[in-house]
């Protein structure tokens, strides 16, 4: 398949949506980059006969669809038999082919830089956010040391100036910078994201206001019996020469430690509490990688515990989003989420999709345009929505096996193909 330039890539991405992210009080949809720098218009397209999985997790799949783009947008959809395509429209015969909408990568932890390419049907990522906020000493090279709150908001403040979409907290945050962040993001309706620190309980964090906690960390320990313990664990972690890899194998330990008195009440209560203020939960299961080494037998143990806690966000209505781990393949965590955590195909799928639309301020389907100016919305298809779609290749099922969606055939990102060059088309390309 051919690759869009960088500018196209970006063009499809969107940030994290202060909507959704400061409880509807605000505007929807920070962007990365506007739709124009996509280039100049394209001829009309129509993608028919395909079967169209318009809302995956929500809606069943329709056969003998059409769906017309115009303009970067969704202009019609409907089936075969009544729509016809557009007499300038170039028209793209999909018999045994599905069509779902583009993939949404909900990862908040990288830049633009760090995503997988178009090519394997991601067109929207939740970035790019400020460097990350963090104590001393900070677990990342490219984060910002936050030593009290006054410094907390500074960094807030330059974050907005600086134009990021949104502020990512990171572990050794202090509770009283933390706080601080909380209260600045919402003064300035600039959402916030990313790890629950060490210092906050993770339902102390959703109170707060964090909309979107990346990792299973702060939940694994919060449902234990000995999170008292595991608390002071928690502060009495050091880290040396190599802070990110120190403090993860402290977390481990203490990891372990949770998952041997882990009590579904207290997870139950924790999970209900998330799930009414509106928390989301982006995994990332992929990002722990395969378990070797002298530790492998216990963190295997973590891993399986990890797929437990996520069929329980599941089951207890806690939206969970699809993120990739770094320069990692979003596919993985598809997997991981349907097969590993047995969420299932479909709802994998929504993971990818519908959700990570409405966390990111996308779902709505007026176009609205949110404070830099973009009007696009991703996650669903219907007409005037946003034109990214993916078309997977003959027989490929989304909805029976996850595994499917690797099998692409065609990308289709504000309106312009990408495609592998095994889809039919019944006409010919425009003249140049």
């Amino acid at each position: 398949m051919a690759e869009p330039g960088r500018r196209l890539v970006l063009g499809g991405a969107a940030a994290l949506g202060s909507a959704l992210a400061l409880g509807g009080t605000a505007a929807a949809g920070r962007a990365v980059a506007a739709a124009g720098d996509a280039g100049p218009p394209v001829r009309p397209l129509a993608l028919t006969h395909a079967t169209l999985v318009a809302a995956p997790g929500v809606e069943p799949p329709q056969p003998g669809m059409t769906v017309v783009i115009r303009a970067g947008r969704i202009a019609a959809v409907g089936r075969s038999a009544e729509l016809s395509a557009p007499p300038d429209a170039r028209v793209m015969d999909l018999r045994g082919r599905y069509v779902i909408p583009g993939l949404i990568d909900s990862r908040t932890d990288g830049g633009s830089g760090d995503f997988p390419p178009v090519g394997r049907g991601v067109t929207t990522f939740a970035g790019p956010g400020s460097a990350p906020l963090d104590g001393p000493p900070a677990l990342r090279p490219e984060s910002v040391t936050v030593r009290d709150a006054a410094a907390a908001r500074r960094a807030v403040r330059r974050a907005e100036e600086g134009g990021a979409a949104f502020v990512r907290v990171h572990p050794r945050l202090s509770r009283e910078a933390y706080l601080a962040v909380a209260d600045e993001t919402r003064r300035r309706q600039l959402p916030y994201a990313g790890h629950c620190p060490d210092t906050m309980q993770l339902a102390e964090a959703s109170d707060a206001g964090q909309r979107i906690v990346e990792h299973l960390h702060a939940l694994l320990l919060a449902a234990s019996t000995r999170e008292e313990e595991v608390r002071h664990g928690l502060a009495r972690i050091a880290v040396g020469a190599d802070p990110y890899r120190d403090w993860l194998r402290q977390i481990h330990r203490l990891e372990w430690t949770a998952v041997r008195s882990y009590y579904p009440d207290r997870a139950d209560r924790l999970l209900d509490r998330l799930a009414a203020n509106g928390t989301r939960i982006t995994p990332a299961l992929a990002a722990h990688g395969e378990p070797r080494g002298p530790d492998a037998a216990y963190l295997r143990g973590i891993h399986d515990h990890r797929l437990h806690l996520v069929a329980e966000l599941h089951r207890r209505g806690v939206p969970v989003l699809a993120g990739s781990a770094r320069g990692g393949d979003l596919h993985e965590e598809l997997e991981l989420l349907a097969d590993g955590a047995g969420l299932g195909a479909a709802a994998a799928l929504r993971a990818a999709t519908v959700e990570p639309a409405r966390a990111l301020g996308l779902a709505g389907a007026d176009g609205t345009a949110g404070k830099a100016g973009t009007a696009w919305n991703a996650g669903t298809v219907a007409p005037g929505r946003t034109a990214d779609l993916v078309v997977l290749a003959p027989g490929a099922d989304p909805l029976r096996d996850v595994k499917a969606v690797r099998r692409i055939d065609a990308v289709v990102v504000r309106g312009r193909l990408f495609e592998s060059g095994s889809t039919r088309t019944a006409s010919p390309r425009p003249p140049r």
